[in-house]
């Protein structure tokens, strides 16, 4: 195993345990959280969840981890990726958004609309997909994936964040991800 790849699984161990100690001590259902990167922070959720950050060629990814559904088919979880204009993979974010909500065979996408997320006017919506389910075991199932996108803009490079559930368990965690994105503020933000 490399350093970085050693690196991330130990701040991810620490983070976690770092989370778990604090809901224990403070008894609250939420902590928290900045990543090792500093760029934003947020609250998570305190207890069944993982962190960690990842290096990526457009800029930087945060992965937060929840639990599985019932199933075991597919874990919950919410991914924050940072796009910066200059680097692979950057669109105008007008153009990610469309990007975002194209529809294909097996998706479909909800109109956006405007939230204020970190003094920033993002776009929201939500993309329903279905895919063969687990990817990696015979049989597969089709499942219908369901996430809720916000595009959040700051200067022309911007924030990609992402609940992504089974379509069965999405209601039971819209509302965790919608106070999750009320407290996201990008460093400088208050």
């Amino acid at each position: 195993m490399n350093k970085a790849l050693a690196s991330a699984f130990l701040a991810a161990a620490l983070g976690a345990a770092a989370m778990q100690a604090q809901a224990q001590l403070g008894g609250s259902d939420v902590v928290h959280y900045t990543p090792p990167s500093h760029a934003f922070y947020c609250d998570i959720p305190a207890v069944g969840w993982e962190s960690f950050e990842e290096e990526e060629p457009s800029g930087f990814a945060v992965h937060l981890l929840g639990p599985d559904n019932p199933a075991g088919t597919y874990r919950l979880g919410i991914d924050i990726h940072w796009v910066e204009k200059g680097q692979p993979g950057w669109v105008p974010y007008k153009k990610a958004v469309e990007n975002l909500r194209r529809s294909a065979p097996h998706r479909s996408a909800t109109a956006s609309r405007a939230m204020r997320i970190s003094g920033s006017l993002a776009k929201v919506f939500e993309v329903s997909e279905t895919r063969r389910l687990p990817a990696d075991l015979v049989p597969m199932v089709e499942e219908e994936i369901h996430h809720f996108m916000a595009v959040v803009p700051s200067g022309e490079s911007y924030y990609m964040i992402r609940l992504s559930s089974s379509q069965e368990n999405f209601m039971e965690y819209r509302n965790l991800f919608v106070k999750f994105l009320r407290s996201f503020k990008m460093m400088g933000e208050k």
